[in-house]
């Protein structure tokens, strides 16, 4: 049976790819591929250990992935110029594919950044403006590194506000297993960010404005993004102040403050800085989306497929979400986008 299943599997993806390639080879119309990514590791990176799976791609297969998409006929784009294009009804390439880079993790500049000007690719990185030049981080990790790293029943450990989100309750014990870890992540989605970083602060972890972490920075440095941008091939859009999931957001103020004082931030970054949006989490409200319209000329969803010039909505853009697991392979990575776009 399991064979069978393994069997299967195998051609279901085979299936997947070969669709995959035939709909990017046979495109009739001006198209654009939005590839996104997370974070850029070594394979050894420290890092990993406390990281969701789903997050994570190595410098090595992000290079693959370029030489892929040129062998693919595909032309790499600046995401901004072709949607200015696209709105002046000037010619646009056949395929295109623009790179993408959620978060601003300070790995996009140590190993993403090095492979992108060896091969002359432009990219968009979608900053969260609050975080810049801290030592802050993103809860998740914070929560990840605590349950992989710590040890003893999480009742004793001063955590007991997790207790509720393990699998065990308070009888659980630490460290856990990566994969158990993330399924707690999940479970903690249904808590507003901010509620989560107050009991973060309160059980003196690493919290956003008190990090008791010995690691290295995470997050890029203005000075790191300036540095990209002198290159002329990153640019950089909004991705909120906080990375607040907006759809658990109360305060009309936060709101506000999350979409059009994000927009007001990201002007110190010069003419690198484009006025697009990546939602956070892929969350979107009917205010939210309403304010995203009103102060930006185009937003980033979760929402997996292609581009079309002559139908797709600017402020709902599909992108394809890569990491090492699905894309380890020239037939992962077909069968992601064959799978995408079904």
């Amino acid at each position: 049976m399991a064979l069978l299943r393994s069997l299967l599997k195998s051609f279901a993806l085979t299936l997947l790819a070969g669709y995959g390639w035939l709909r990017i080879r046979f495109v009739n119309e001006p198209t654009l591929l939005i590839l996104t990514y997370h974070r850029i590791l070594p394979s050894d990176a420290p890092e990993r250990s406390s990281e969701q799976p789903g997050m994570i791609t190595t410098p090595e297969l992000l290079d693959q992935h370029i030489d892929l998409v040129k062998r693919l006929g595909a032309e790499p784009v600046h995401l901004d110029n072709w949607i200015e294009r696209k709105n002046s009804k000037k010619s646009l390439p056949r395929l295109a594919v623009a790179f993408t880079f959620d978060d601003g993790w300070r790995d996009n500049f140590q190993y993403a950044y090095p492979k992108l000007e060896a091969q002359r690719v432009p990219a968009t990185i979608f900053l969260v403006t609050q975080l810049i030049d801290t030592e802050r981080t993103f809860w998740p990790e914070q929560i990840l590194r605590l349950l992989t790293s710590e040890s003893g029943k999480i009742d004793e450990s001063g955590h007991q506000w997790l207790a509720p989100y393990l699998k065990e309750g308070k009888e659980s014990s630490l460290p856990l297993p990566l994969d158990k870890a993330d399924e707690v992540i999940s479970r903690l989605k249904a808590l507003p960010d901010e509620t989560i970083y107050s009991l973060l602060d309160e059980t003196e972890v690493e919290s956003r404005s008190n990090p008791h972490s010995t690691r290295d920075r995470s997050i890029l440095s203005k000075q790191e993004v300036l540095k990209m941008a002198e290159s002329g091939l990153v640019k950089f859009g909004a991705h909120t102040r906080n990375h607040y999931r907006l759809n658990l957001l109360n305060e009309q103020t936060t709101l506000h403050a999350e979409i059009v004082d994000c927009f007001e931030d990201m002007k110190t970054f010069g003419n690198s800085s484009i006025p697009i949006f990546c939602y956070p989490n892929g969350n979107i409200t009917a205010r939210g989306e309403e304010l995203v319209r009103q102060t930006y000329e185009a937003a980033c969803t979760t929402k997996t497929g292609w581009n079309r010039a002559s139908l797709t909505d600017q402020f709902e853009l599909h992108r394809f979400n890569l990491h090492d697991g699905n894309s380890f392979s020239a037939m992962r990575f077909l069968a992601t986008i064959g799978r995408g776009i079904l």
